[in-house]
């Protein structure tokens, strides 16, 4: 009696509110599988994993059987448009989350949207993803698109800068038509401060130009493109990335899309009657408006569309690190959710092995953004931000659509996925 008393005092239960039992954890960072092992979650965090033996004594308000399933970090799509109309929270948060998408980079649009988007994360974070935002686009005197832009000069750059700062945003985004003069005044106020600034090339500098400023991301492949004209050049720009600790956020799917276009292809998904009614009639707009280009046209278009890719692949060849990001409501019939894995499949077309693009996907935007802390890996004290996979995502990148379950701050973010 008394040995039984003794060894029943030492088992002590655990109580977690989540743990997933044997299931296979794909380390994108170190491009390693880890099978069998058991995730313990407590509120919005990873408590531990440990390898999956029995597990007795655990008490848990939701075990989730991972047998024969694979789970990553929640993925981040790093350019897209969300923050230009109050209510896509309530449209187009759910969709980004049924695609595994936990976090995403708004680059520009309303602050006042973007500030209340983050407040009502901090309250419902399993509803939303994790929302990094620049507020409004800096550009030259005459914007390209107003509604969303402010005007800088040398002369206000200052009191434009200090207000947005002032009002939290994360990063500033920088636009094509910055003159030169301007640009100087926000790098040099981006490095007192010790605020990134991202976004497009200017049209009035060189890539290196911008790289040398310090601009933290180039966005799309404008300018850039130039650089593969001249091999030498492009080699020099690599070396002056890499010093500068530049990267590049592609956008492929958008000259995908541009592509299509100019064939007269417009993609349609079933996500399409989900969308906000705005963006419906935009698309729609462009669609009956458009006309198909012709004979020599089209063989431009297809050869512009072969450079573009050949380009990324050199970027990734030489070791300047990328992003993934769709330009969502940037460019038309580019899909929330579902354009982030067309994004996953084209970085697999032009031969960047998947543990690469998944790291991608999910170490690189934590680094990036510095938050790697929290995000990025599935470790202990970590935010619980997880996707679970029926097939493995490493031996296709399009297994990356077999999600089984999406986890966001510890809770089940949905029990319907989209698969098509």
């Amino acid at each position: 009696m008394l040995i039984y008393f003794c060894i029943s005092c030492q088992q002590v239960t655990e109580t977690y509110d989540m743990v997933i039992e044997d299931v296979t954890i794909i380390d994108a960072k170190n491009s390693i599988l880890l099978p069998n092992q058991t995730i313990y979650i407590r509120q919005d965090r990873i408590l531990k994993i440990t390898p999956s033996k029995g597990n007795s004594g655990i008490i848990a308000d939701t075990t989730i059987n991972g047998k024969g399933k694979y789970v990553l970090p929640g993925f981040w799509d790093m350019h897209v448009h969300t923050c230009w109309k109050d209510s896509l929270d309530k449209t187009v948060f759910p969709i980004f989350l049924q695609y595994g998408i936990t976090g995403i980079r708004d680059l520009g649009g309303s602050l006042e949207i973007l500030n209340t988007f983050k407040n009502c994360a901090k309250v419902r974070a399993h509803l939303y993803p994790n929302l990094f935002g620049a507020g409004p686009i800096l550009d030259g005197e005459k914007p390209i698109h107003p509604a969303f832009s402010i005007s800088v000069t040398t002369n206000n750059f200052r009191i434009v800068l200090d207000s947005l700062r002032s009002q939290k945003v994360d990063f500033l985004k920088v636009y094509s038509l910055l003159p030169s003069s301007v640009l100087d005044s926000i790098s040099a106020y981006s490095k007192e401060k010790k605020i990134d600034f991202a976004g497009h090339i200017s049209e009035y500098i060189t890539p290196e130009m911008a790289a040398v400023r310090g601009q933290k991301s180039f966005e799309h492949l404008n300018k850039l493109e130039e650089l593969l004209d001249d091999s030498d050049r492009l080699n020099n720009f690599f070396g002056i990335a890499d010093e500068h600790g530049s990267w590049l956020c592609p956008t492929l799917v958008i000259y995908q899309r541009k592509y299509e276009m100019a064939n007269g292809e417009f993609f349609y998904h079933s996500l399409f009657e989900d969308l906000d009614k705005d963006l419906k009639l935009e698309w729609e707009y462009l669609k009956e408006g458009s006309t198909p280009k012709i004979g020599d046209e089209i063989k431009e278009s297809t050869l512009r569309y072969h450079k573009q890719k050949q380009l990324v692949k050199a970027f990734y060849d030489h070791q300047i690190p990328l992003l993934i990001g769709t330009d969502f409501a940037g460019m038309q019939f580019v899909y929330p959710g579902y354009s982030y894995h067309e994004e996953l499949k084209l970085m697999e077309e032009i031969g960047i092995p998947p543990f690469e693009i998944l790291k991608m996907a999910t170490w690189n935007p934590a680094v990036f953004l510095g938050i790697s802390e929290s995000f990025g890996t599935i470790e202990a004290n970590k935010i619980a931000d997880l996707v679970l996979f029926s097939e493995n995502p490493v031996e296709s990148i399009e297994n990356t659509l077999s999600i089984d379950m999406v986890i966001k701050s510890g809770k089940i973010a949905d029990k319907t996925f989209a698969k098509n």
